[in-house]
């Protein structure tokens, strides 16, 4: 039999919120010199129900094989754009199954949900895959350090 794979929200799944977390610090924060203690902490805050922030965690045969977030802002350089889908992540062995896009359409179906916001936002340096599911390019813009990320949005 197949496996199936859902998407929890960590609020409703704390104890994959230390797993979550270190895949978060590996991926983007270790780097930036944060300690997996602060993503802990971060992401144990950032896991909210019917408001954003919020983190989704796509779960496979009982185990965390992804992770997608939704914040406030993602871009010092354009605070006047909220909210934002952050961090997604999918474990090397489960790439390729459709999960990633199976968060991004949780992710814009948790945010339409609140009607609240009229759209959400994104930055990536990647190619061709978000367009897939109907995002649309913004503009290119500083995210600091001579880096510059595509802005994407997707409206509800």
């Amino acid at each position: 039999m197949e496996s199936e794979t859902k998407i929890v929200n960590l609020a409703d799944a704390p104890e994959f919120l230390e797993e979550v977390s270190r895949w978060l610090w590996l991926e983007w924060a270790k780097a930036d010199g944060y300690t997996l203690e602060e993503i802990v902490y971060r992401t144990k805050y950032a896991s909210q129900k019917d408001t954003v922030p919020q983190t989704l965690v796509a779960v496979r045969d009982g185990k965390p094989v992804g992770v997608v977030s939704l914040w406030l802002n993602d871009l010092k350089t354009r605070q006047d754009l909220s909210p934002w889908m952050a961090t997604l992540y999918v474990k090397d062995e489960y790439r390729n199954l459709h999960i990633g896009q199976m968060l991004q359409k949780a992710s814009i179906e948790a945010v339409r949900a609140l009607n609240r916001y009229p759209c959400l936002y994104l930055i990536t340096k990647l190619d061709n895959y978000y367009e897939k599911l109907g995002w649309q390019f913004v503009e290119k813009a500083p995210e600091g350090g001579g880096v510059m990320e595509k802005i994407y949005r997707y409206d509800f």
